[in-house]
């Protein structure tokens, strides 16, 4: 298994955990890759069978992977990350330098560039995703159509263009312009830049939010035992990897959503529950 080849040539697996998860994950333990865990940890609640659907196997030959009683193949493997994450470069980035592999190179010097576009251009993401509203028989792809679908300016628009083109993610076909690759990036991997583009997403929703738009906006304040706060953690991350789910099996888009989220304990410094845990659940792109 290609866990254990990695651990034996003097990679750190467990680093590598760690790295794509942003935390130490609770699974995690020394002496084994913990394949098992790990992949029904990414599987998250998505069934089975759908799983299997996207991995291209029976629905029987998953469930004896996540029971640890058969180890996939390392095709099978990658695919089951792949499905389960859409983060198989980042996955591999941890074990190995993805620029160094002639099959990888390539595409991850594209990640790179839009996980960059991101940081810098935070609406580049949601213009990237207006493109794909675009079915055959939709408007042409310009800057009022996307400007109107975003509820921005068309300066802002075109500034996010700008970028994506400089950066190949879209590129001009005939009277349309065309993103070149999936909205879909994860920019979990800088934490600290990260931590500015979640400010950046948040204050977007208050905006929308001080101008009444319509959308699920709300609280609660509340006591709880620190125990109950962290399994609303759980519940939360849960949540988020479901979202993910109908994110990614959602056919013919025809708008653009935000989703948000907050859950704090009010303390700060070592009475706070979740001190070393992620600050979101991760839904990046």
């Amino acid at each position: 298994m290609l866990l254990r080849r990695c651990r034996r040539i003097g990679v750190d697996v467990n680093e590598a955990y760690e790295r794509f998860y942003g935390r130490r994950p609770s699974w995690l333990r020394e002496q084994d890759p913990n394949v098992a865990e790990f992949l029904d940890d990414l599987r998250g609640k998505v069934p089975i069978r759908e799983l299997a659907a996207k991995v291209g196997v029976n629905r029987y030959t998953v469930a004896r992977w996540l029971n640890g009683e058969a180890q996939p193949r390392l095709p099978d493997f990658l695919a089951m990350i792949d499905a389960s994450s859409r983060r198989l470069l980042d996955f591999i980035a941890g074990l190995v330098d993805p620029a160094q592999i002639p099959a990888l190179a390539r595409d991850w010097g594209n990640l790179e560039r839009a996980r960059e576009t991101a940081y810098a251009t935070p609406w580049s993401h949601g213009v990237l995703h207006a493109l794909e509203l675009q079915g055959d028989t939709s408007d042409t792809a310009d800057s009022a159509f996307i400007s109107r679908k975003l509820g921005i300016t068309r300066d802002a628009v075109e500034e996010a263009l700008h970028a994506l083109q400089l950066t190949g993610q879209v590129e001009q076909r005939g009277e349309r312009l065309r993103a070149t690759r999936s909205g879909y990036v994860d920019t979990s991997r800088d934490p600290d830049r990260a931590r500015e583009l979640k400010m950046r997403w948040t204050e977007t929703a208050l905006d929308r939010l001080r101008a009444g738009s319509a959308g699920l906006f709300g609280y609660a304040v509340f006591a709880v035992s620190k125990r109950d706060l962290r399994r609303l953690r759980e519940i939360q991350l849960q949540y988020v990897s479901q979202i993910q789910t109908v994110i990614a099996g959602s056919q013919r888009p025809d708008c653009v959503g935000l989703f948000c989220t907050q859950l704090l304990d009010l303390a700060e410094g070592e009475e706070n529950a979740l001190a070393g845990t992620p600050t979101t659940g991760e839904l990046a792109g």
